[in-house]
């Protein structure tokens, strides 16, 4: 929709409605990939990383931004 939205000339507000929809289906499908991961693991963060092939400072950063932790 973004896409088609910026070639049919779509306004600035639009677009920028448009892009904070992304912003939050992609959170969405972050939090509950990573919450996925995380029972599948029995709540081991460091094991959580490794299955998803992250590092773990950078899964906590994000889990954090997600609201995920504290």
């Amino acid at each position: 929709r973004l896409e088609e939205a910026m070639k049919n000339g779509a306004s600035d507000q639009e677009i920028a409605e448009l892009m904070q929809e992304l912003r939050e289906a992609t959170d969405d499908f972050q939090r509950r990939h990573i919450q996925a991961h995380l029972e599948a693991k029995s709540g081991n963060w460091a094991a959580t990383a490794r299955g998803l092939g992250i590092d773990p400072g950078n899964l906590h950063r994000l889990a954090r931004r997600l609201g995920l932790k504290d």
